[in-house]
């Protein structure tokens, strides 16, 4: 194990909020050891870092000091164990996972294991940023507010929860704006904020009105096919086989999924299909035709009134405009 000072991994993964925008990159490579680079994007609200490394051997960062924060962290790739001040567990991370942790004056310990392209990317909010999104949102999210105001250390959920397609797809275009230069400011502050949502519609107990009548093994089945459905909703599936890979009869289903996530199971089939139709129109390498046969659609008409229905324009137009 290859063991660094915070002080001398700070460079790399420093937090800072700054009026306007600021963008930055950083890269450290140490021989034998590991590669790493970054990409900072902040503001005043907010500081995002996207971080990247191929670790040659198990490296632990000991006591880094930080900022107080609220973290959004994004395992993209990899896993990674990390043990910060005012928590009493190691939050672990693997592939695919995210918390949220509110985070006072944290010094923290990392360690990377030995792997190749590891990379995640993480949302530092400011606190008062992140109560005002959660004013906006209403009284069902008061003990999040409350517990955030008093300066508690806490991580959202007890163990990190898997990232659904709506969070994969608004890192992107965090990452990747698809809009003029002129709008990208306002257009990443919108996206942070449909971020934060997105995550934070995680936790049951902001839906807990809508699932009193579900119970909670159901509540957690329905979550887990969710989960999957946003990583196989390309594939050809049908009402019978998902009931029975989560073990819910087709009324359960049907109802509880209405009532938990606001839509249909196929309504919500159809909307990652086409979110990820308007990502490969966007892409450029794709005609109209074979993105509606990459989605699953039986005609290039049925898919043509389906986008337009759902973005106000006709897949080649939004092409055009976009």
């Amino acid at each position: 194990m290859y063991q660094i000072e915070g002080k001398e991994f700070a460079t790399l993964m420093k937090r800072e909020f700054v009026a306007g925008f600021q963008a930055e990159e950083t890269s450290v490579t140490l021989k034998d050891r590991f590669e790493c680079q970054t990409k900072s994007l902040r503001n005043e609200h907010f500081d995002i870092l996207h971080f990247y490394a191929d670790f040659k051997k198990t490296v632990r960062v000991n006591r880094m000091e930080d900022t107080t924060h609220v973290s959004f962290h994004f395992e993209l790739s990899g896993r990674s164990d990390a043990s910060i001040t005012g928590f009493k567990e190691v939050l672990s991370m693997e592939k695919g996972h995210f918390n949220v942790m509110n985070c006072i004056d944290p010094v923290s310990t990392f360690t990377f294991p030995e792997q190749q392209k590891y990379e995640y990317i993480c949302l530092g909010l400011k606190p008062t940023f992140f109560r005002q999104i959660l004013a906006e949102c209403g009284p069902g999210f008061q003990e999040i507010f409350d517990r955030s105001a008093r300066a508690e250390s806490f991580s959202l959920f007890s163990q990190s929860k898997r990232m659904d397609h709506w969070q994969n797809t608004t890192l992107g275009l965090i990452s990747a704006p698809p809009v003029a230069d002129a709008l990208k400011a306002s257009y990443i502050i919108s996206k942070v904020k449909e971020l934060v949502l997105l995550t934070l519609n995680h936790d049951p107990q902001n839906n807990k009105d809508k699932t009193d009548d579900i119970s909670s093994a159901d509540t957690e089945r329905l979550m887990s096919c969710k989960a999957y459905l946003s990583e196989n909703f390309l594939h050809q599936l049908t009402l019978e086989e998902i009931s029975r890979n989560f073990m819910l009869n087709e009324f359960k289903l049907k109802r509880g999924f209405k009532k938990l996530f606001g839509t249909t199971v196929f309504g919500y089939i159809q909307q990652l299909r086409l979110n990820h139709a308007q990502t490969l129109l966007l892409s450029g390498g794709f005609t109209v035709g074979e993105v509606a046969a990459v989605i699953g659609y039986a005609s290039d008409s049925a898919f043509i009134r389906a986008f337009r229905q759902c973005y106000g324009y006709s897949p080649g137009k939004y092409q055009l405009v976009f």
